[in-house]
């Protein structure tokens, strides 16, 4: 099938839709500039990952923690969301049943003005900071600065805990909300997108499965074949700014 035509049934799909989740990966920032942390020339191949139980145990390894997170800070300045990002937003916009589910740590989602009410962050956000214990939320900036200046990292000014950058790091737990969240809502949807992911990492890719065990169509977009391409209604595969860009011009059919 010609790109024009899966493009005319992609619309045509999110015509007929009324509860639709989106899910995002790497993919879709990456072509905003920010590197895939897990791609072959990635992040987590050129450091040694901080497995939670080190960041609880080692007071270095939560240095190294923060001034990581002050680096992606950095190169987050200069990273802006794209035409994937307005897509998702306007889309989620349409209908109050409508919700995104991100593997994406970013906030790019965020800054395009989604709703946060309306996003799932099923990893986190490497842009907020919480207490491991009460929850209470705190600047980063306030924790960079501690190691950037060399002084002790400040503990949680309500309970005495910990303090880390709001993401799941390797050994954490998910957040049980956040997973049962978006497991309700994808067997709720009666269409779901998967965009820019790879669809491997667990249990993320499980949720296009449970979609079409329970009746929704499935729509993957993506640069390169996923293990789930066999269970979609469609497959898109391309890069995803010329894919949007080529649904940009054929909008005016979308409700």
């Amino acid at each position: 099938m010609q790109l024009t035509n899966k493009i005319n049934e992609f619309l045509n799909l999110i015509n007929k839709a009324k509860k639709i989740v989106i899910l995002t990966g790497a993919g879709i920032s990456t072509e905003s500039g920010l590197p895939d942390f897990r791609s072959d020339d990635g992040f987590w191949t050129k450091n040694k990952p901080i497995f939670f139980k080190e960041f609880l145990q080692d007071e270095e390894s939560r240095k190294l923690s923060w001034k990581r997170n002050f680096e992606l800070k950095e190169k987050l300045k200069s990273i802006k969301p794209n035409s994937g990002h307005v897509f998702v937003r306007d889309l989620i916009n349409t209908s109050l049943e409508h919700y995104l589910i991100t593997q994406n740590i970013d906030g790019l989602h965020s800054v395009a003005g989604l709703d946060d009410k309306k996003i799932i962050e099923i990893h986190g956000n490497a842009t907020k900071a919480s207490c491991l214990n009460c929850y209470k939320e705190f600047d980063p900036s306030i924790f960079h600065d501690s190691v950037l200046n060399d002084i002790d990292i400040p503990d949680c000014d309500e309970c005495g805990s910990l303090v880390k950058v709001s993401t799941i790091s390797f050994g954490q737990p998910m957040n049980e909300k956040d997973h049962t969240d978006a497991m309700y809502l994808t067997q709720a949807s009666d269409l779901f997108i998967a965009i820019g992911t790879s669809l491997s990492v667990q249990p993320v890719a499980k949720l296009p499965e449970l979609a079409k065990k329970n009746g929704s169509k499935l729509i993957i977009l993506n640069r390169e074949a996923t293990p789930l391409d066999n269970l979609a209604d469609l497959v898109l595969n391309g890069e995803l700014k010329d894919i949007f860009s080529k649904i940009s011009e054929n909008l005016s059919i979308v409700h």
